[in-house]
This record gives structure tokens, C-alpha cells and sequence, in this order.
């Protein structure tokens, strides 16, 4: 099971012990690479503080139990974990854990409530469907349909359900959720502005929501011991679905020679437990609106094609369509599912976006050089909405883009800082096809552990067709991709049907006229 594996939409409220169930059933695999497995646990923490945010406090406490599970229960099985190069960022994730205790057990009280006002409803929906029932059958009153019944049924279901959002389908309503997603990142930026007139960095203010302990030298020098104390207040605090306690939860970590390690990419790169990203927040916005898709991109040509400037004078301030509804009255369920049966949230898409790529590409690929950027985006009514463009620091070949560790550190601050989520990435072609090598499958796989729904987008001018957007089949493509080590550049693969189409049928939809900010950190 993915590590970002999620529930349907308007699913009835669970108990603590069933959250837990949950968040204990995914997949851990040793062999990958121990600073993809920490930066997929900081993605955790993202999508908690997110679900907070959205509302939705049991998937909040599902993926922030399932950090916990993954820090303690589980990284120190791997071989890496001996090595010291891993030895801060591991000390100050299980530092995290037990700060994540205290917001855990705030959770269980509102969860427990919710879950027993729901079972409470059912039982009086229940017992008025006996009741009916009892009716008939004694025929001591007027005879009642089967309609009449099913309608009481209806009635119970929507006192159950009545603290839960209006379920819609995002596909269909494209244009309100592009509004209600416009309203909502609207909020969060006056928001992110008064925290930052209070003299409060955007750093700060995610490592107060995911509830991260910046670490100082003294914490460094204790950093076993203390984890040992998170450890044992993990096991010992929180409910499990079975009386086991592993022992990996409470064992004693000590820091030996490196092990060496099999190539596994995108790599995550060593984060400085004080790094901080003070370029960002100074930068004016430069978010770009667009109310249409443009054309596809010629062969050969990358001039981004801008629809006019609309004219602000009468442009109301929030949508027309979100003033009757707030993101907070709506969910989006999930309109596609994996090859496994897993749904997949919508991924709203803007148009406009693979044009700006290619344009920030053109001077490579004229180059015969590929280009990459990175796709990120937030959580809003249980849809992802991509809102970011990031071009990290790269080099580049003809046929590979790859990262600088300095690009990789700075990106992942940013995300960190913003509290974004990596939903994928886009990538030139500049004289091949459009398809997914080799090599960009294992890209893509070390995305889509981390989050099922993440998308490869390529982009190949010069062929036809000239772009798509990809997902690996989960099976057999993940699973196939994750438990190869080959590393040649075009290494073939036994398994077929490795990878699917994502927007025509899939879980990508585009949205005329979302808004996405560009971050061009080549130039930084």
C-alpha cells in the first residue's frame, strides 16, 4: 500500500482504533533509499497539516500516526540507518514523533465524539426502519410504501451524515472547484502576509503546524537517548489495533559506517535541521491567471502564447460560482482508481502550465539539452490543486536532467516552508518521443510512493504526439519499477503496461483559469 494512501470521500467517521488500522497498513520497502523514505516522511506531516486545515481531522491523525509508525517502527530497520550522514535528520524526525504525540491526543477526544454521533444516528435510523417495519407487518396504521420506507432511510442517512460535506464529482464541476480553490489560496496568502508583517517566517510557521523541534547542538550530542524517550512514549500513548509492541519501537540506535547503496531516484538530499528560506517570502507573488487552455505547442517553437490581460475594473473579488459555498461545505470525491482498486484524488491541472515550462526550456532545448521542473500543489476539499512550477537547480544531457544536491535542498525548503506537496514532475524531450523511459520510471516511482496520484508530464516538441501525462500502473508498474536495481540509462523491463495515461481516462483534470506561481530557482 502507498505510504499517501488515502480514504473516499465522505466516508463515514471512523474510530481512533480503525484510524490506526489504517495508518498502519502500508508498504515499507528496506532496499530504497533511506533519504527518500525521511522526506516521504516529511511529506506525511505536509498532508496532515493540510487535512487539518481542510478539516478533515482523521486523515490528519491518520497520516500523522503513520509518520510516528514510519519513524519509529520502521526506519530503524533499515541498513542505512547506521550511517552517519543520515544521523540528524533521523534524530530530528523522532523528535518530531513525540511533539506529534500531544497533537494526537488533542485529536482523539473530537474524533471519538464524531465517530459515536454518527454510530448513534445510524442506531435511531435503524430502529425508525424497524419501526416502519413493525408497522406494516401489524398493519396498525396506514399502509406505507417501499418508497416511504426508502425515503425515512434517506432522512436517517442525512442526520448521520450531517456535519459532512456536499460530495460532488470533480470532473463535472471543474469551474467550481477552480473558484473555490481560487477563494481558498486567496485566504491562505492574507493569511501567510499577516503572519510575515508579524515578523513570523513561513519556516516557522510550518514547523509550528507539522509541530517539528528544531534541534540545537546539545540535542544533537542526546539525540539517541531522547529518541529512545520517543519511542517509548509512542508505544505506550497510543492505541493499537493488537496488544503487540515491537521491539523496533523501543531498540537503542547506534551510528556506525556508511552501507552502500543501489542507485534509487529522485534522491532526497541531506536537509540542515536550521535551514531556512528567506528569499521566497520577500519575493512579490507571481501567480499567473489564465482563463483558457492555449493551443498545444508547435514543433519547434516554445513562445508562450498569453491570453489578453482582462481589465480589473468590474472583475468581482471572490468567483460568483464559491460565494454560495466555501471550500469547508465541499469535498471532491475521487473520480479515478488505480489498477488495484485504490482511489485517486482529482488532480487539477492549469492549462496554461506546460506552455510556461516550455518557454523556460526554450534555451535548452535548442540545446538538444532536456529540462525538468517540479509540479506542486496543495489540498483543498480532498482534490490536489497544482499551484506551483519550480525549475530546481539541474544539469543536463541530451537524454537525462538531474538535480544539483544544492537544487534539491533548496527545493524541498521551499515545499517544507510553503506547505506544499510534490505532486509530480514535468520533463523535455527535446529530440525524442513522447513516452517514459526507463530512467523516468524510476523517477516517477519515487514520486508516486509518496503520493499515489503524483503525474509525469512530458513534453516532446518535436514529435506527435508532443505531450502526456503519465502515471505508473499500480500493478504492475510500481511495484515492478520499485523492485528494480538496474541502472543503466535504458534498461529494459520484463513486465508490460508499465504505465497509463493520467488524463484521458484518469485522475488528472484541467482547470481554465487556476492560478500557479513560478519559481525559477536556477536563477537564485
Amino acid at each position: 500500500m502507498a505510504l499517501s494512501r488515502h480514504h473516499t470521500a465522505g466516508s463515514a467517521p471512523m474510530s481512533v482504533l480503525e484510524i490506526i488500522q489504517q495508518a498502519e497498513d502500508f508498504d515499507f520497502d528496506p532496499t530504497r533509499d533511506l533519504r527518500s523514505w525521511l522526506r516521504a516522511a516529511r511529506m506525511l506531516l505536509t498532508e496532515a497539516a493540510l487535512c487539518e486545515q481542510d478539516g478533515n481531522l482523521q486523515m490528519a491523525y491518520l497520516y500523522l500516526y503513520r509518520h510516528a509508525e514510519l519513524v519509529v517502527g520502521k526506519l530503524p530497520l533499515h541498513p542505512q540507518i547506521k550511517d552517519p550522514k543520515f544521523k540528524a535528520d533521523f534524530a530530528s524526525a523522532r523528535k518530531i514523533v513525540a511533539k506529534s504525540l500531544m497533537k494526537l491526543e488533542q485529536w482523539k477526544p473530537r474524533i471519538t465524539m464524531e465517530h459515536q454521533r454518527y454510530v448513534k444516528a445510524v442506531e435511531r435510523r435503524n430502529a425508525e426502519r424497524q419501526r416502519v417495519r413493525d408497522e406494516r407487518r401489524d398493519d396498525q396504521h396506514e399502509r406505507i410504501s417501499s418508497g416511504d420506507l426508502h425515503r425515512l432511510s434517506l432522512v436517517g442517512d442525512e442526520e448521520a451524515y450531517q456535519d459532512l460535506r456536499e460530495t460532488l464529482n470533480a470532473a463535472d464541476h471543474r469551474q467550481l472547484a477552480v473558484d473555490l480553490a481560487r477563494q481558498e489560496l486567496r485566504r491562505r496568502d492574507v493569511n501567510r502576509q499577516s503572519t510575515r508583517q508579524a515578523g513570523i517566517s513561513p519556516h516557522t510557521v510550518a514547523s509550528r503546524r507539522q509541530g517539528m523541534v528544531l534541534a540545537t547542538p546539545d540535542d544533537e550530542d542526546q539525540g539517541g537517548s531522547r529518541g529512545q524517550v520517543a519511542g517509548s512514549r509512542y508505544d505506550e500513548r497510543l492505541p493499537r489495533r493488537d496488544d503487540r509492541r515491537p521491539t523496533e519501537l523501543r531498540q537503542d540506535f547506534t551510528y556506525g559506517t556508511p552501507v552502500s547503496q543501489s542507485y534509487q531516484y529522485p534522491s532526497v538530499p541531506h536537509k540542515e535541521l536550521r535551514m531556512s528560506w528567506d528569499r521566497s517570502p520577500a519575493q512579490p507573488s507571481r501567480y499567473t491567471d489564465y482563463s483558457a487552455a492555449p493551443p498545444l505547442p508547435a514543433k519547434g517553437s516554445f513562445n508562450e502564447q498569453l491570453p489578453p490581460r482582462p481589465a480589473k475594473a468590474g472583475r468581482p473579488e471572490v468567483p460568483a460560482a464559491a460565494t454560495q459555498r466555501s471550500a469547508a461545505q465541499v469535498t471532491f470525491k475521487p473520480n479515478a482508481y488505480t489498477e488495484g482498486g485504490i482511489p485517486l484524488r482529482t488532480v487539477f491541472l492549469p492549462p496554461t502550465l506546460r506552455t510556461t515550462f516550455l518557454n523556460l526550456a526554450h534555451s535548452n532545448t535548442l540545446r538538444n539539452l532536456e529540462t525538468c521542473g517540479i509540479l506542486c500543489g496543495t489540498l483543498i476539499s480532498n482534490a490536489l490543486f497544482i499551484s506551483h512550477l519550480i525549475i530546481p537547480g539541474q544539469t543536463s544531457t541530451s537524454d537525462t536532467c538531474d538535480t544539483t544536491e544544492e537544487g534539491d535542498n533548496a527545493l524541498f525548503d521551499y515545499c517544507d516552508s510553503n506547505d506544499l506537496l510534490v505532486c509530480g514532475w514535468v520533463h523535455t524531450h527535446p529530440s525524442q518521443s513522447c513516452f517514459l523511459s526507463s530512467r523516468d520510471l524510476h523517477t516517477s516511482s519515487g514520486y508516486q510512493i509518496m503520493l499515489p496520484e503524483a503525474i509525469a508530464i512530458v513534453c516532446a516538441p518535436r514529435s506527435n504526439p508532443d505531450w502526456g501525462i503519465f502515471r505508473l500502473t499500480d500493478p504492475p508498474g510500481l511495484p515492478a519499477v520499485l523492485g528494480c536495481h538496474q541502472r543503466g540509462l535504458f534498461h529494459p523491463h520484463d513486465e508490460s503496461n508499465l504505465y497509463t495515461d493520467a488524463l484521458r481516462p484518469g485522475h488528472v483534470v484541467e482547470g481554465p483559469g487556476l492560478k500557479f506561481e513560478t519559481v525559477d530557482m536556477r536563477t537564485m
